[in-house]
């Protein structure tokens, strides 16, 4: 995409990394999200020579691997839609093969991890028989969201980024009470398939909320960022699209100001984007403490390496106290009481050795998140300090 601007690129090659640099760069571009935009980026501008041969070789392989990646999970995407609508169940497709083409250029650019429906809760139990019998099993439960995983290794390795595998995750999230949004879908075609996708405005304000949703975490991939400012771009010389976004915007304070926080963190993050008269609307409501961790912690903790940063819990704490966002208990947020879910899924047949098995590779996992859990928790306490005297004295 036209944000990694050719003379910000210019300077990172003529720095000329060691290998190792060129490596932990590389390592970060993949769980970022941003390794294939990269490499698009770079050909576009006809500098693929100045990359290094090693890092030219694993990047082309990178997006030969995704591309039959994307067709694998469009061809899964479509196999779920056929066996909801067999059965009548009100649903609609979220992200994935809808971003395309006003969030993604082309599919294959994307690091796809799973697959995401918006479902009727009328319909939940049946769109969960349908994936029982498409060979998915319940992996967990979280408020409104139902995980569903094939049997295998639940978290996917780094190695396994791109590259087609047995395994496939699902998530089905329950429409609230209330909404509307399953009423206003649009039907898109794909491989002369119809599908189900939220209407255009639904579509954005949906994107830019998980954008928000996800600040509000440990851990984002930038290349949300980049699409959501992407999607903006395209959407820009369509009046309609914005009296209507505004619309819904003044109508619902609490949407408008997660858009108005997704927006200006992307903003801080890359560059000015949002129409002038949708941040008239939003940046009011954004208050000083939130602008100053958008402006003084955001790219600290969105820049950070995977797993992330608990940074997010100076925002937290504002949105909790003053804006009434439901969030978790700062102590259960610092230091969970539960252990981290199983990377691997139960399969049917279970045996003692695959027990043992699952076993091996959950203590190492285990520890990894106590150590993040530990050093993180200490970064936040102490700029928890300063944010405190920060809140007691200019910013008010």
């Amino acid at each position: 995409m036209e944000v990694f601007c050719s003379n910000e690129i210019n300077n990172l090659l003529n720095v000329n990394p060691s290998a190792a640099e060129w490596l932990r760069l590389l390592q970060w571009l993949h769980v970022s999200g941003l390794a294939l935009y990269f490499f698009d980026r770079l050909r576009s501008l006809q500098l693929l020579d100045s990359l290094p041969p090693a890092i030219h070789a694993e990047l082309e392989q990178a997006l030969a691997d995704n591309t039959l990646r994307s067709a694998a999970f469009l061809e899964e995407t479509l196999r779920l839609n056929h066996a909801f609508q067999d059965e009548d169940i009100l649903y609609a497709n979220l992200k994935g093969i809808t971003l395309c083409p006003f969030s993604v250029p082309r599919m294959e650019l994307r690091s796809q991890l799973d697959l995401d429906f918006l479902v009727d809760p009328a319909c939940a139990e049946r769109a969960h028989a349908v994936l029982e019998r498409c060979g998915y099993r319940l992996h967990a439960v979280s408020g409104k969201s139902m995980e569903f995983k094939t049997p295998g290794r639940s978290n996917p390795r780094l190695s396994d980024l791109y590259r087609v595998t047995p395994h496939r995750s699902v998530e089905l999230h329950l429409e609230p009470e209330g909404s509307q949004r399953l009423h206003r879908v649009e039907w898109i075609q794909r491989e002369g398939v119809s599908i189900p996708s939220l209407s255009p405005i639904d579509h954005y304000l949906g994107q830019a909320l998980h954008l928000f949703k996800h600040i509000r975490g440990e851990f984002t991939r930038l290349s949300w960022f980049l699409e959501f400012r992407h999607h903006t771009q395209v959407r820009k010389p369509e009046a309609a699209f914005w009296t209507d976004l505004l619309s819904r915007l003044q109508e619902d304070k609490k949407t408008a100001l997660g858009y108005g926080i997704a927006a200006a963190t992307s903003q801080e993050l890359l560059d000015e984007f949002v129409p002038s008269c949708v941040s008239a609307v939003t940046g009011p409501l954004l208050s000083p403490a939130t602008r100053y961790w958008i402006a003084h912690y955001g790219r600290t903790a969105l820049l950070t390496d995977f797993p992330g940063s608990k940074l997010y819990l100076l925002l937290e704490e504002e949105l909790t106290r003053k804006e009434d966002f439901a969030g978790r208990p700062l102590r259960v947020a610092l230091l969970p009481r539960r252990l981290p879910p199983a990377i691997h899924c139960k399969p049917e047949q279970d045996s003692l050795a695959a027990r043992l098995y699952r076993l091996r590779q959950q203590i190492p996992y285990i520890f990894f998140r106590l150590r993040f859990h530990l050093v993180e928790g200490a970064r936040y306490i102490m700029a928890s300090m300063q944010w405190r005297q920060v809140l007691s004295g200019s910013v008010r």
